[in-house]
């Protein structure tokens, strides 16, 4: 597997992508990281054309280096800028690949509940939630909340945020009315713009809830073998 970091995420969730490359060792894949850059997908959401080809040529040079069987990424708003810049590759999330051979790990119990927000790239792009809750149910005492799927957009939506903060707000605002109405200890998304978007939201009400991306967590309760 070769693990594209991406550039946000690569600073923004360094703790989720090693702990991706953690959780995929263990289950018996070879990870290859690639190098830090940019898919190219707020370029190509803005029109800028030429920036975008850039950017997936930066792309296929990097796939071609890494001589790997599969590309994934731990952030679904790559996903399908990945894969149109590699239309014959195989361009996933991790948490099929997990699922598929979740026999092989073990995880310690956690007596919390949570909320799962699921980003509307990865219901309707990637297609892992299903995935993801059969992981997060194997966490034993974990209780999974999960929030309200799209259309219930969070605002993020690449640059929507900085084009539309006010709706984006609004749509944000939406989205935490049903988180706190939960008596939840964390709130789990697996987008790097959903989830500093919902935090700067939380931090803007005052509430301490953390955020994390799911494979944090998955990672911290993982028991190695």
């Amino acid at each position: 597997m070769a693990l594209f970091p991406g550039c946000a995420a690569s600073v923004q969730d360094a703790d989720a992508e090693h702990a991706a490359e953690r959780l995929l060792e263990a289950a018996g894949y070879r990870v290859i990281r690639l190098p830090a850059f940019c898919c190219g997908a707020l370029d190509l959401h803005d029109g800028a054309s030429r920036d975008a080809e850039a950017a997936a040529d930066h792309v296929r040079r990097a796939w071609a280096d890494a001589r790997a069987d599969y590309l994934v990424t731990i952030t679904p708003g790559c996903l399908s800028t990945l894969r149109l810049a590699l239309p014959d590759v195989r361009v996933d999330d991790t948490y099929g690949l997990l699922a598929k051979r979740i026999d092989t790990l073990q995880f310690r119990p956690l007596p919390s509940r949570v909320a799962l927000h699921v980003p509307c790239t990865q219901a309707n792009v990637a297609r892992s939630d299903a995935a993801l809750m059969t992981l997060l149910q194997r966490i034993p005492q974990l209780d999974v909340k999960r929030l309200p799927t799209p259309p219930y957009c969070c605002g993020a939506a690449g640059s929507h945020v900085l084009q539309f903060p006010e709706r984006a707000t609004r749509l944000r605002d939406d989205v935490l009315s049903h988180v706190n109405a939960l008596d939840v200890q964390t709130l789990l998304s697996s987008n790097i713009g959903c989830r500093l978007h919902l935090a700067a939201g939380l931090d803007e009400q005052a509430s301490a809830l953390p955020t994390l991306h799911p494979l944090t967590l998955l990672a911290q309760q993982w028991i190695p073998s």
